[in-house]
């Protein structure tokens, strides 16, 4: 009987111990719940959301950044699928004027080939040979080569069969454009299409007491600040300029640039500014001109250079009647350029209130 009331009383001493352990684990899960639950409310209430949300801003900025960029500099980064109207207004064709220089007009192929918005490239091809078509395989866009039977200067404006754009992009085999500084001048071009948008300012003047003309290089523009002359060698134009050039330009101006091998873009200027009244469009931007360093004969490496322009200025004026060059101190500039201390508003603009 005894052993009988131990054993029971084991039995309960057991089952008071598991009570006991029963409610100790039960309390200590309470507890650990309600630490688990404030520190989650902790974190998720003050410090988590706080941080996240910084990270969110800083993340969506960049990413917004990066494709504002992309879709700005690449027509193609929205793939819609113009009408051939539109096409012929969202892309230009480039023209490169070259002679004997095939070594250039390889790079400038290659490097035109990559830019956006090229809708072809065509090559003025004045040369006896036979044109080296092979060079069509350089580039994904068409390759064109316009063959001249007569060698003329004046051969770069004249009309083009099957163009497809109206935008043109006349340029020398020396000039490389940025692809990037290339699609801000054809941006520019579609708010100015009645008059010339190129890189190279100059400006005339007249000498004091004589009638003639003086044609002046770019650190006259630089420091008087204004110009009336985009060279073509890197310049857009419209294609009803080439037209005109060749149908209805005076011909003691076509035969002076024909006879001289010289000053056919300043004739372009003359005919666009006397058709519209207009002054050209400087657009900065970067580019190289391997023409600079030119020790073979280029034409404006020649002796007394600068002496021939200023004469074609003050010839042509008596061929147009008057002098129709228009002066301008506008200047065309990406915003890429612009920095907080240097835009183009003025500094009271960023702290205006309207």
């Amino acid at each position: 009987m005894a052993d009988i009331e131990q054993v029971v009383r084991s039995e309960k001493d057991k089952e008071k111990s598991v009570a006991m352990t029963g409610r100790a684990l039960r309390l200590w899960k309470l507890k650990l719940k309600s630490r688990l639950v404030e520190c989650w409310r902790v974190r998720n209430t003050w410090r988590t959301p706080r941080y996240l949300g910084v990270v969110l801003v800083l993340a969506l900025f960049l990413v917004s950044s990066f494709v504002w960029r992309i879709s700005d500099v690449d027509p193609s980064y929205c793939k819609a699928t113009p009408s051939r109207t539109v096409a012929s207004q969202e892309k230009f064709t480039i023209v490169v004027n070259t002679f004997k220089r095939q070594e250039r007009l390889v790079k400038s192929i290659r490097h035109y080939s990559r830019c956006p918005a090229v809708d072809a490239i065509r090559i003025v091809w004045s040369e006896s040979l036979t044109p080296p078509r092979e060079l069509a395989s350089l580039s994904t866009l068409p390759v064109i080569f316009d063959v001249h039977e007569k060698n003329s200067i004046n051969n770069r404006f004249l009309p083009l069969e099957n163009v497809r754009t109206e935008g043109i992009f006349n340029v020398d085999d020396d000039i490389l454009v940025d692809c990037s500084s290339l699609y801000f001048g054809f941006q520019t071009w579609r708010t100015a299409r009645d008059t010339l948008v190129g890189y190279n300012p100059r400006i005339h003047s007249k000498s004091r007491g004589e009638c003639k003309y003086n044609y002046k290089q770019w650190w006259h523009v630089w420091w008087g600040g204004s110009y009336s002359i985009v060279l073509t060698k890197a310049a857009f134009s419209h294609h009803k300029y080439f037209r005109e050039y060749t149908e209805n330009l005076p011909r003691s101006v076509w035969d002076h640039v024909h006879k001289n091998k010289n000053c056919e873009d300043i004739a372009m200027q003359f005919m666009v500014s006397n058709l519209t009244g207009l002054p050209p469009v400087w657009v900065q931007g970067s580019y190289s001109d391997s023409g600079v360093i030119d020790f073979k004969g280029g034409i404006s490496t020649g002796a007394n250079h600068y002496d021939k322009r200023s004469e074609c200025v003050t010839k042509f004026v008596d061929m147009f009647g008057g002098m129709p060059l228009v002066e301008t101190s506008v200047v065309a500039a990406p915003m890429s350029r612009w920095t907080p201390m240097k835009t183009p508003p003025a500094v009271w603009e960023w702290i205006h209130k309207i």
